[in-house]
Formats: C-alpha cells, sequence, structure tokens
C-alpha cells in the first residue's frame, strides 16, 4: 500500500512542486533545464559533491568542466603529469589541485588549453622542507601560461603542494600556489610553453 506524503506536493495550478524530502536522480537519470530556465540555490542551502578527489596518474590529464570544476585533482605519478585547462571563457570554474605523489622524475605541470590564453597570480614556495619560515613569491609575467612543480628540486613539486586556477574572464586563468621545495636555488614554476 502506498502513502502520502505531505511533504512534498504541487502547488494548485501546478506551477510550482514542493520536495521536502530528497529528490534522487538514479544512476543513468538526468536532470535538466532548458533554455530559459534557472537553478537558483539559496545562500543559507548546502551543495555537496560526493564524487571525490580526482587522482592525475596517467602521464597526461585534460581537464573538463563536466569532470573536475569545483574538484580536487591529485597529482599521483611519480613520473609527474601534464594537466591542460579547459579554455578559459570566465565560466568562474576553479579547478584545485593537491600534490599527493612528489614527481621524482619529470614534472607535474599545469598549462592552458590554447595560444590566447594566459595566467595571472602568484605562487608561493617554502624554501627546504626543513626550514620554517623562508618563503618565495613569484608573479606570472606577462604571457606566461605554465606552471612547472618539479618533483623535490626548485620548484615546489613536494607532497602536499596546493594549487588553485580560476576560470575568471575569457582569455585568463588566475592561478595561484602554495608548494615547498626540497632545496637548491629555487626558481619560478611560471613559464610561457604553449604555441
Amino acid at each position: 500500500m502506498s502513502s502520502y506524503n505531505a511533504a512534498n506536493y504541487n502547488e494548485q495550478g501546478g506551477d510550482k512542486s514542493v520536495i521536502g524530502g530528497e529528490l534522487e536522480v538514479a544512476s543513468g537519470g538526468d536532470l535538466s533545464i532548458s533554455s530559459g530556465g534557472s537553478l537558483t540555490i539559496d545562500s543559507g542551502a548546502t551543495v555537496s559533491d560526493s564524487r571525490g578527489a580526482v587522482t592525475a596518474s596517467d602521464a597526461t590529464l585534460t581537464v573538463t568542466k563536466a569532470l573536475h570544476a569545483g574538484r580536487v585533482i591529485a597529482f599521483g605519478a611519480a613520473t609527474g603529469t601534464t594537466v591542460t585547462l579547459p579554455a578559459a571563457t570566465g565560466t568562474g570554474d576553479i579547478y584545485r589541485f593537491v600534490i599527493a605523489t612528489t614527481a621524482t622524475s619529470n614534472a607535474n605541470i599545469i598549462k592552458v588549453a590554447n595560444a590566447t590564453d594566459v595566467m595571472d597570480g602568484s605562487l608561493n614556495i617554502q624554501q627546504d622542507t626543513d626550514t620554517d619560515g623562508n618563503v618565495k613569491v613569484w608573479r606570472a609575467d606577462a604571457g606566461d601560461d605554465t606552471m612547472t612543480f618539479a618533483g623535490a628540486a626548485t620548484t615546489g613539486g613536494i607532497v602536499g603542494g596546493y594549487i588553485e586556477c580560476v576560470d575568471y574572464k575569457a582569455g585568463f586563468w588566475s592561478c595561484r600556489a602554495f608548494t615547498q621545495s626540497g632545496g637548491g636555488s629555487e626558481a619560478t614554476p611560471f613559464s610561457a610553453t604553449v604555441s
């Protein structure tokens, strides 16, 4: 026998449905909002993403809005991974990266998708993992489009490093990082490599 749930109902006239419980879209199902429609999330609402972190364990990873925006991407290959961001169009999407495995050969690299996108922002590198209080900061120069975090060497590729890239305007990424270096003469992770 089915029961009536007073928490879920259609308002008179059918223009509005109220769900007082939970709306679940089953595996394989879709929730679509047609052109001209909108989705409003009140400021007190909680939005959760149960998909978890994505591990970048191959030599390359092309990041997409659908699979990676708002999620943590963990660098997980000792041989390093080269990540390509989507084209910057001003979506406001945020891509977060954590160095989960120090690249002992090659490097973990984040670069833009095309020759017109560039990176703004600054990167903070803690010098020498065994010494507190020594931080170097680099800003992106005009035309920079790549960040390279080379293992335990000079550009801050030690486990625990955090990098964030925000698609804030067409053609521009705002990037920031907090990483640490294992020693040597620290150098900027920013460069221009995409042509």
